[in-house]
């Protein structure tokens, strides 16, 4: 295995960042030092460069202590900018794919419709599916209820309002009334189902995806035979879709723990 040589300089700079990205409040310079085993002439230097730079900023001008900058922002906003949700998305839907031997889905909102994005396919000869690029009602399948339910109450009445909420299955929720208690029941208990209301064949579990500014910017789901669905079955793919959903927003910049706002 080739060796590689460090820049000592430039990784004790990552180091800086690394700590107060990790640090509960803001930190001397005396507690960086130390906790980094930096000389304390040097990490002065260090430390001056970065407030200089914008990296870090000094919080309290009379305890000196520091914290991350705007350029720190900046650089990993830079960051999530050039990763699209698809790309963080696909090792985990393959993950999910993998835990639960469902088909996993990842959609976005398009005109009051739900897109689908990408998929991680189960190996059943049998299984729910989408075509990628395809367009599916909001209000009778797991994706987009998921994602629904996610959204302010001014788009979901203007989403519900565009069109007539028409019927997939018998099972299909088609008032506006009746769309919204299910919107609340998702946010109640924080996920999505489409119990047969999109295809009378399948039984979906989904939750809304989150953005760095903590706004609903897609959806997974996971898509079963309704006649491979039991009891703990349907737990499980619940607590993996949250854990999954919660996850992906994190690696987006999201800063919440919570799925959805009662």
């Amino acid at each position: 295995m080739e060796t590689i040589k460090l820049n000592k300089s430039a990784e004790r700079v990552v180091d800086v960042l690394f700590l107060l990205s990790k640090a509960e409040q803001a930190l001397t310079l005396n507690e960086i030092c130390k906790a980094l085993t930096l000389p304390k002439s040097s990490g002065f230097e260090l430390v001056q460069t970065l407030v200089y730079k914008g990296f870090l900023e000094i919080e309290d001008t009379r305890l000196k202590t520091y914290k991350l900058g705007i350029g720190a922002f900046e650089t990993g906003i830079a960051y999530l900018s050039k990763m699209s949700v698809s790309q963080l998305a696909r090792p985990l839907l393959q993950e999910l794919n993998r835990q639960t031997g469902s088909t996993v889905f990842l959609g976005v909102e398009d005109k009051g419709k739900i897109v689908y994005l990408d998929k991680a396919e189960s190996f059943s000869v049998v299984r729910p599916t989408a075509k990628l690029g395809s367009r599916r009602f909001m209000h009778t399948t797991g994706l987009g209820k998921a994602l629904l339910a996610a959204l302010n109450d001014e788009k979901i009445h203007y989403i519900l309002t565009q069109d007539d909420l028409l019927p997939k299955t018998a099972h299909s929720n088609v008032s506006i009334q009746d769309v919204l208690k299910d919107v609340q029941a998702i946010r109640d208990r924080g996920y999505s189902i489409d119990d047969r209301e999109d295809n009378i064949e399948t039984y979906c579990i989904g939750s809304a995806i989150y953005d760095q500014w903590s706004q609903p910017i897609a959806a997974i789901s996971v898509a079963s035979m309704y006649s491979a669905m039991n009891s703990e079955r349907e737990q499980t793919i619940i607590t993996l879709v949250k854990e999954t959903a919660l996850k992906l927003s994190q690696q987006l910049g999201y800063g919440g723990n919570k799925l959805y706002a009662n």
